[in-house]
């Protein structure tokens, strides 16, 4: 009894000390437990009870097909003796449709039947049956009215060879009625006991309803209530002193509470190192972006290169068409990558926009001024319906880009001979530009995908050549300069919303662009150029350039260190250097010419595939003279390679 006294508290504070989960599944699963043991001992016995009725019903189907057996054999005796006394031969039916149904039956005896013996038995059957029909298909051909003795002969082993047949389709029969007896007493039996387990099964499933809920309400229902009474008092601001009774979530739960500030640092802390690593994966995937482009950019020089120089060379005609089908190949592809890199870099934040007060028709002429060549083509007119003096809080460069790819798409999904209007206004605090072209309009099913990156609504029907980046790049720019951009419901109409300035618009100065004039050089001032490039047909490229140009000799280096070693002994004019070489780094060789004293004053021009803002940056802070990025732009090229050895050193970013 003392044993039994110590036992119990322990079982006990052992059942309290569990965690809410496991007392709740318990509670839960002690009922199911018992009704899915029911289940599963119920499905046993109907599979068995199922499977014995089967066998049951098979063993009946091989009775009935043994009685046919039987019958065919007897029929087609009959008939073969019918017409023997009679001549007549209709009675041989009877026997030409045993011969043909009985051999189907005897095989599916064979497969059906399930003791070996009595397979054994239905071929020995089978044999006798085949010599039986052998010995009337004999005698069915007598058409002598005079019996032979060999007639005669035939008919008696027929007989005999019937009663044979006979007595072992008795055995089979005998064999198959004791099994079908035994079916029908075990499934008697199954049926008996499916009762008593459905009377077990109900008592149990109650019985343990009944446990559950009294432990659901003993153990866990009183303590809830507990602690419901505390909160109360918590509301109130009132100490608790709840006494920690268990180890389970409930004895816990005033523990916790003192260790929230502890829980709170740590979810500070899950915090920052989150951010670190979202930081870590954003690092890596402007690498990503950079590597692919730079992988991208290296061959398209080639190809663009190459295509600029034959379109110079080669005279209008078929060549001359191919040529430009090349170069607008090739330039269709540095617009798919530059892109690519203007949605990356927009967020991840490393385009940093500057939002000024803009003038917004300003804006809208320069635009419309640009694209009318490509409206002149389609026989497209654009209007305009543009409000004076609007001012908008935008970048001007990347609100232009917006403008110009949604006038763009206007002209080239337009219809022919129509119109596209350019609307202006402002509505309260915002200024909202539209774009509305003769076209049917987006469908609705369609609209979620028109703002994601490389799709192209109808691309496959179109002949127009796009990217599928003009919309997602615009939606991220005007999402980075606080504003939208829609589409209408029931028509072709785009717009974008930015916020209204109230200062003053930032005076833009016109670019002037450089005019491109020949240099003129004496036939004894020779200009040596050092190019270093590991990259054969970039290499290429560059030489078929500078043959080009007017007394310029070209020195070809792969690595730093030959460079080095070149430029130790030829008086060089310009070192033009391509920043990915295999072993060290382009960078390596700008570092050494500024830091080398007879070196210092060379001009230095980078080609690079390379058109990462950080890159071309640090490059430039380094002291380089042009930073040009591949694919190159040959006449820019030409002229730069011709300034700066001619001894302009004012910087040439491209």
């Amino acid at each position: 009894m003392p044993e039994a006294t110590k036992t119990k508290p322990r079982v006990a504070q052992y059942w309290q000390d569990l965690p809410l989960a496991t007392k709740g599944v318990f509670v839960i699963m002690l009922p199911l437990a018992v009704l899915l043991a029911s289940l599963a001992s119920l499905y046993s016995l109907e599979k068995k009870l199922s499977s014995l009725e089967n066998q049951l019903k098979v063993a009946l189907q091989n009775q009935r097909d043994i009685e046919t057996v039987h019958t065919n054999l007897l029929l087609a005796s009959t008939g073969v003796r019918d017409y023997l006394l009679t001549g007549d031969k209709h009675f041989l039916d009877n026997f030409y449709i045993a011969k043909k149904q009985l051999p189907t039956i005897l095989i599916k005896l064979d497969t059906k039947l399930e003791s070996q013996g009595q397979r054994s038995l239905i071929k020995h059957i089978g044999a006798l049956a085949n010599q039986n029909l052998e010995k009337l298909s004999f005698l069915s051909n007598n058409e002598s009215e005079v019996a032979s003795d060999n007639l005669i002969q035939q008919f008696k082993l027929q007989v005999q060879n019937m009663e044979e047949l006979k007595e072992q389709i008795y055995r089979l029969q005998q064999q198959e009625a004791q099994l079908i007896s035994e079916d029908q007493y075990k499934i008697k039996q199954e049926r008996e006991m499916n009762i008593r387990i459905n009377l077990i099964a109900a008592f149990s499933g109650i019985l343990g309803s009944i446990l559950a809920v009294w432990i659901f309400s003993g153990t866990i229902v009183k303590r809830v209530k507990l602690l419901r009474d505390s909160a109360a008092h918590l509301a109130r601001a009132e100490a608790l002193e709840l006494p920690s009774s268990s180890k389970d979530e409930l004895g816990q739960l005033s523990d916790e509470l003192d260790h929230a500030s502890t829980l709170l640092a740590k979810n500070i802390y899950d915090t920052t190192q989150a951010k670190k690593e979202a930081e870590q994966a954003s690092k890596e995937k402007s690498m990503f972006l950079s590597r692919t482009s730079h992988e991208l950019r290296t061959p398209l020089n080639t190809i663009l290169g190459f295509a600029q120089l034959l379109q110079a060379e080669l005279e209008n005609g078929k060549h001359q068409d191919q040529v430009n089908m090349i170069k607008s190949a090739g330039d269709h592809l540095l617009k798919l990558i530059d892109e690519v890199l203007d949605i990356a870099k927009i967020e991840s934040g490393e385009t940093k926009l500057t939002l000024r007060p803009t003038p917004i028709n300003d804006l809208l002429a320069e635009a419309i001024q640009y694209i009318a060549p490509l409206g002149r083509i389609r026989d497209i007119q654009i209007k305009e319906n543009i409000q004076v003096n609007l001012v908008g809080l935008a970048d001007r460069q990347k609100l232009l880009q917006v403008i110009l790819n949604l006038l763009s798409n206007a002209l080239k999904y337009g219809p022919f001979n129509s119109s596209v209007l350019v609307s202006a206004y402002q509505k309260n605090t915002d200024i909202i530009i539209e774009v509305l072209d003769e076209g049917t309009g987006i469908p609705e099913a369609l609209k979620e995908r028109l703002f994601t990156a490389f799709d192209r609504l109808g691309a496959e029907q179109s002949k127009t050549e796009g990217t599928g980046l003009g919309l997602a790049v615009s939606k991220q720019i005007m999402l980075a300069m606080q504003g939208s951009i829609h589409v209408a419901n029931e028509k072709s109409l785009f717009w974008i919303a930015l916020k209204a300035s109230e200062g003053l618009p930032i005076q833009i100065e016109p670019v002037q662009e450089a005019a491109v004039t020949k240099q003129i050089y004496s036939t004894t001032d020779k200009k040596h150029i050092v190019y270093v490039e590991d990259n054969i047909s970039n290499r290429a490229l560059v030489e078929a350039v500078i043959k080009r140009l007017p007394n310029v000799k070209l020195h070809c280096t792969t690595t730093v260190k030959e460079s080095k070693d070149l430029l130790n002994q030829i008086k060089a004019n310009l070192v033009i250097v391509d920043l990915n070489l295999s072993g060290e780094s382009g960078e390596v060789l700008v570092n050494y010419i500024k830091s080398h004293q007879t070196l210092s004053h060379l001009p230095i021009m980078i080609l690079s595939a390379d058109a990462t803002t950080e890159t071309i940056g640090r490059i430039n802070q380094a002291g380089v003279d042009s930073y040009m990025t591949k694919p190159l732009n040959i006449a820019l090229f030409s002229e730069s390679v011709l300034t700066l050895t001619q001894g302009d050193r004012n910087k040439h970013d491209r």
